[in-house]
């Protein structure tokens, strides 16, 4: 069986690049680390460390361990953090990451269920794969994330996905746009618009934008970029062109911008509830239907 004695000697070679460096680092004699390493080899049935000249390296085999090392020292440690916390607070803490433009929108009702259930939410807010990332290495309990365009979302055994609301993304404009006030507009009629557009060339919603561009016959001319909504709005509001943006992330104040809803039934994204095993159902079941209250009431 595994120890976790082992799995750290691992972790501090990886770190350190020599087993001297890492029994120093876990202040351990250098025998100890040799004979945890032998150990987790044992289990492997095969060697997860080789010696060369510029100090000691992780095998293939140890490379391969590695992560899933990490995610159970982690665990580990999470689980004596929280069960030492339960004992003086008597709640039990549960960590939920969020998607940014969720956050303000989707979070506070949903902190305030689990405080009512009992838990003492500890929130991170990430973009869509390193909330995945954590959540399926189990360093979240919970995420609310969003479905990508074609890239399916696929999950370990023991996971629970659950759907919350589809959301639409619509186009801002300045206020004082041509197109300003109309209830709906084609994507075809911002042909000749600049696009303020996501951070990294792979945001999901520039991918969505691209492809429902490329089906009304056009390509988006990207004048600027940013990865925060209330900038996009103000280079929008600036005049650097146009911007889809989710509903969630639409500004609270349309004084600067309008809204345009794009009549294109392809320009909506889903958003889930991705729940661990860890996850209990008294837990599980305040998230639910907390997010389930804030679909059906809307979002403000």
């Amino acid at each position: 069986m595994l120890d976790l004695r082992q799995l750290r000697a691992l972790r501090a070679v990886a770190e350190h690049g020599s087993v001297l460096r890492a029994a120093a680092a876990l202040q351990w004699s250098q025998p100890t680390v040799t004979h945890h390493l032998r150990g987790i080899g044992r289990v492997l049935d095969a060697e997860v460390v080789a010696a060369g000249p510029e100090g000691t390296r992780l095998t293939a085999v140890g490379e391969a361990m590695l992560p899933h090392a990490i995610a159970i020292l982690d665990r580990s440690d999470r689980a004596v953090e929280e069960i030492r916390s339960l004992i003086v607070s008597e709640r039990r803490r549960i960590a939920i990451g969020v998607f940014p433009s969720a956050g303000a929108r989707l979070l506070p009702q949903v902190v305030l269920a689990l405080q009512d259930a009992g838990f003492a939410p500890d929130v991170t807010e990430a973009e869509l794969d390193p909330l995945m990332e954590a959540v399926i290495g189990l360093r979240l309990d919970a995420a609310i994330v969003y479905d990508a365009p074609g890239r399916p979302t696929i999950l370990p055994p023991g996971f629970r996905m659950v759907p919350v609301r589809r959301e639409h993304l619509s186009v801002i404009v300045p206020a004082d746009h041509r197109l300003a006030g109309r209830p709906g507009v084609h994507l075809a009629d911002l042909a000749e618009e600049s696009w303020v557009a996501g951070a990294a060339e792979s945001d999901p919603v520039d991918a969505a934008l691209a492809k429902a561009a490329e089906r009304a016959g056009f390509t988006p001319r990207i004048a600027i970029r940013s990865d925060d909504y209330a900038v996009v709005a103000a280079y929008v509001a600036a005049g650097f062109g146009a911007a889809l943006v989710p509903e969630l992330a639409l500004p609270t104040h349309l004084d600067t911008v309008a809204a345009l809803p794009v009549e294109d039934s392809t320009l909506e994204r889903r958003i889930f509830l991705v729940t661990s095993p860890s996850v209990g159902l008294a837990a599980r079941t305040a998230l639910e239907a907390s997010l389930r209250a804030v679909a059906d009431e809307g979002v403000a």
